[in-house]
């Protein structure tokens, strides 16, 4: 019944005549037990109940993301670690890493250098991760992907870490690396730390460089670079 006490077994008839006299709905709730067990109950307040607390189960289940660490093969031993402490954030924030190496012209015949790089990463963030997919080439690059812990995952909750990643972070912002989001914009949009490290700061905002500036020049002058490369390469010309 309603208020939790068993009636007993019943007419399926005066089971629902039972529930049509408290204004309810008579529900069956284990229809394999012999006889079948139905409840008396209210089927409407029910479902709402339960997609409440499902709702704020969900708003409350915080919700993470893949986060991209942009390599090239020419990518240096200082800047590579940066990348490494940029993905250790990623993953105690609770985020996955997809550590994608781009190659470029002919440097994809020297796999075993882009193999070794990959798998420095993964060996910088193994303490928080594990290889979820192994370093494989996928079309003009090499792709892995960590997953955090369940440690990891746990502890990104708290609120010491979560400040302590950020404080490391601006640290790093300070000094001059620019922590970089997956581009899906092909090779012209990607311009590695590496490429603008003789870059003077050009602008100041609350006490971080902003390199914005040259970036763009550097781009530009990357993409002229390739479309003569390619424009001789169609001539013949060395």
């Amino acid at each position: 019944m309603a208020d939790g006490s068993n009636r007993g077994v019943v007419d399926t008839r005066e089971a629902l005549q039972l529930a049509r006299d408290s204004r309810m709905d008579l529900i069956e709730v284990a229809p394999m037990a012999n006889p079948p067990v139905c409840r008396v109950m209210d089927y409407g307040k029910f479902t709402y109940e339960r997609e409440k607390k499902e709702r704020a189960a969900k708003k409350a289940q915080k919700q993470f993301d893949v986060k991209g660490v942009q390599l090239r093969p020419k990518t240096t031993d200082h800047h590579l670690q940066f990348k490494i402490r940029s993905a250790r954030r990623f993953l105690e924030q609770g985020n996955k890493v997809k550590i994608n190496l781009k190659f470029r012209g002919r440097e994809n015949t020297h796999l075993d250098v882009a193999r070794r790089m990959v798998e420095k990463v993964i060996n910088g963030i193994s303490d928080l991760g594990f290889v979820e997919l192994s370093p494989n080439v996928e079309g003009r690059g090499m792709l892995a992907v960590v997953a955090p812990t369940q440690a990891t995952l746990l502890a990104a909750t708290n609120k010491s870490v979560l400040d302590r990643v950020e404080q490391e972070r601006q640290a790093d912002l300070d000094a001059g690396f620019i922590e970089e989001e997956e581009t899906e914009e092909g090779d012209d949009a990607d311009t590695d730390a590496e490429d603008i490290e003789d870059a003077e700061p050009v602008e100041v905002k609350n006490g971080s460089h902003v390199f914005m500036e040259k970036v763009a020049e550097q781009k530009a002058s990357n993409r002229e670079k390739r479309k003569q490369k390619l424009a001789n390469e169609q001539q013949g010309l060395p």
